[in-house]
């Protein structure tokens, strides 16, 4: 095993044992809500983004880092990449518990290696299930790993649709919130 990869095992370990937790409180939808629409502006260097971005997915390596195709094949590379005993860390967390135990550490690490957030070929595989945010894919890509690794049905559609029904929730709060301010207008 060559030292870069030592290297990576290593920082993989760290950051699994070196989790914390964060208390996560959900909010009640808002009741009797009227329909809001919010369109968004395009803005000046909008098109260089797209560009850039569509580039970006086609790429297997972005930064010299290999960019896995789909769930599996992040399976495959976080298999090569976690020594035994950050598995057994990992695997030690409950299905419920995993991802918030794990997501400021592994989160932040495939957030920023396989550049969940500015765009790659494993980002735009979640954005065609239509999964709104990259915390959310990071999320999946947690939960499905340790259920995997447990043998279990990893349950990714219902993982999906749970995150859309979070994400539908805090846009109708704050579409709430720019109506009370008298910053948007109600669509009729």
């Amino acid at each position: 095993m060559n030292i870069a990869m030592k290297f990576r095992l290593s920082i993989l370990t760290v950051l699994l044992v070196g989790t914390t937790a964060f208390s996560v409180r959900a909010q009640e939808p808002p009741k009797n809500v009227d329909k809001v629409t919010i369109k968004p502006q395009r803005k000046r260097g909008d098109d260089i983004n797209e560009a850039t971005y569509n580039e970006r997915v086609k790429q297997d390596k972005l930064d010299g880092m290999y960019i896995p195709r789909d769930l599996y094949d992040a399976f495959r590379v976080l298999d090569e990449l976690m020594d035994e005993d950050a598995k057994k860390t990992f695997m030690a967390f409950s299905d419920e518990e995993v991802d918030r135990k794990t997501h400021g550490s592994l989160g932040v690490w495939l957030e920023n290696k396989w550049s969940m957030s500015e765009g790659s070929r494993l980002s735009e595989y979640f954005r065609k299930m239509k999964v709104p945010h990259y915390d959310y894919m990071i999320g999946i890509i947690i939960t499905s790993y340790h259920r995997h690794l447990h043998g279990k049905d990893l349950k990714v559609k219902e993982q999906v649709l749970r995150f859309r029904e979070i994400w539908n929730k805090k846009q109708r709060a704050k579409a709430d919130a720019l109506l009370e301010r008298g910053q948007l207008k109600n669509a009729e």
